[in-house]
């Protein structure tokens, strides 16, 4: 194999560093002194066959570069790990341009054309090879950008190990949106289902807007089949921008053809690249490199301004237990502007209650029942038998005068009882009623020990107030963790 193995020894630091759709490995490679990403593969899901045909894969394409893809710098290795290391984009993904608006309340068309443009270059090469090479997961979260707004295709090497899945923190289950009819029916996948997708994201960029976000989940797969589109109709969007008339014209066929219900009537990548070419010369490499200038700058400004955009967590060194961090799995961010009912890069249900909001702090006296009365079901948590020896073995709570009070007069009895089962429970239902947001979920996920994790959970609890320390007994005590002896509440 060409490409180098790369051991722990060869990462100078490890960051978990958070973007627009989610957690991801940063690193430093210490032969060259630069930022890079790792991708691991999952361990619970191993299958030795599978990991390297991807290997097989990677080197393949790695031997034929393109500068469109995203560069392999080499494979992660360890006893216990294995990963693909690959050039660090500091702009993100083409989703992050979309919707991060704080960061990008304006997106030029030129850097709109360019950056589509750039992906059908990829396109185009990874369906000329011999075989060619499928996608099959093209959408916005896999189209990358550097520091100068180049597109680069990732992912690629997946196209054909659909069981290989990657850690928690890095799936990214294929969005209904981007895969063509055939491959909702079944059908085996083709070349011109990654141009199915590109329409989609050619639509996605031009118009800003997720497409069939007024749509039914529940109904779209039958609607898509049946020839559904997104709407507003891409003439409208395109009436609204500098193209000429015949530009526009070209590039809404283009997209109607991209899409249509008719894999053979869809055009080639070679051919979505003449077709976008011919609009990017109508721009100017000066108008261009200005418009990059004017997004780096925003941004910069942006970020001076905030640091919630993005948050860096070092750790110690990369293992198994790190790839099912429950933080890692649930962090899910929707950028301001974008739908808030799923997102389409990862996963994530919709937050009930805003995550800046705390929980009020309710003022209540109301006593923690016997654990033998309670129903567990209350709390949306499952009642748990127990018998009397489960009482003697269990230690009980020290009642105060309120539940923040009795959760911080408890704090070491909790810390010791509680296990990462417990923990990850405990959130769950924290999360399911509102009570931490996603944002105290991940601070609380990023602490490394599972002491320091249960001590930022129980100081995150007592700060949101009563209902949410109260919750956090319940919980505990339901999972027969700890209880309250019923003569401690007055």
């Amino acid at each position: 194999m060409s490409l180098p193995i790369i051991s722990q020894r060869d990462l100078k630091t490890y960051q978990i560093v958070k973007t627009s759709t989610g957690y991801v490995y940063k690193s430093t490679y210490a032969p060259t002194g630069s930022s890079v990403f790792i991708k691991l593969l999952a361990l619970a899901e191993r299958n030795n066959r599978d990991h390297q045909a991807i290997l097989r894969t990677v080197e393949y394409v790695n031997r034929t570069r393109s500068e469109h893809l995203i560069r392999i710098v080499g494979i992660f290795q360890t006893p216990n790990t294995i990963g693909i290391v690959t050039e660090w984009m500091p702009n993100e993904s083409l989703h992050s341009l979309l919707y991060q608006r704080d960061m990008y309340p304006a997106l030029p068309l030129s850097i709109s054309i360019k950056i589509l443009t750039d992906v059908a270059v990829g396109l185009s090469f990874l369906h000329s090879q011999n075989p060619p090479i499928m996608i099959q997961r093209l959408k916005p979260c896999n189209v990358l950008l550097d520091a100068q707004y180049q597109a680069k295709l990732s992912d690629f090497w997946l196209s054909d190990h659909k069981k290989v899945n990657f850690s928690k923190d890095q799936q990214e289950d294929t969005s209904v949106i981007y895969l063509s009819p055939q491959r909702l029916k079944k059908h085996p996948p083709t070349l011109e289902d990654d141009i199915y997708s590109f329409g989609m994201i050619l639509y996605e960029t031009l118009s800003r807007k997720q497409p069939f976000q007024e749509k039914n989940p529940l109904k779209l797969i039958t609607e898509i089949t049946r020839g559904i589109r997104p709407q507003p109709d891409i003439d409208d969007i395109l009436k609204a921008t500098s193209l000429q008339h015949i530009q526009r014209v070209n590039l809404s066929q283009l997209i109607n053809l991209c899409w249509h219900e008719n894999p053979n009537m869809r055009p080639t990548a070679a051919e979505c690249l003449s077709r976008l070419n011919n609009i990017l010369q109508s721009f100017s490499k000066e108008e261009i490199q200005h418009e990059i200038y004017t997004l780096n700058t925003g941004k910069a400004r942006t970020m001076q301004q905030s640091t919630e955009n993005r948050r860096e967590f070092d750790i110690r060194y990369l293992d198994e237990s790190w790839l099912t961090r429950s933080h890692i799995s649930r962090a899910q961010s929707v950028p301001e502007g974008s739908i808030e009912k799923h997102s389409l890069c990862l996963g994530t249900k919709k937050e009930k209650r805003s995550d800046s909001l705390p929980v009020p702090n309710i003022k209540t006296n109301l006593p923690i029942t016997n654990p033998k009365q309670r129903a567990g079901g209350n709390y949306g948590v499952r009642p748990i038998q127990r018998n009397e020896a489960d009482y003697v073995s269990c230690p009980y709570l020290v009642w105060s005068v309120n539940y923040v009070d009795t959760l911080k007069r408890n704090r070491e009895t909790i810390l010791n009882r509680v296990t990462i089962g417990h923990l990850n429970h405990l959130i769950d239902t924290l999360r399911s009623h509102c009570l931490l947001s996603r944002e105290d979920s991940e601070m609380i996920n990023a602490e490394r020990t599972l002491k320091d994790r249960t001590r930022k959970c129980l100081e995150t609890c007592s700060e949101k107030g009563e209902e949410t320390s109260r919750m956090f007994i319940e919980s505990l005590c339901s999972r027969n963790v700890i209880y309250m002896h019923p003569r401690n509440p007055a």
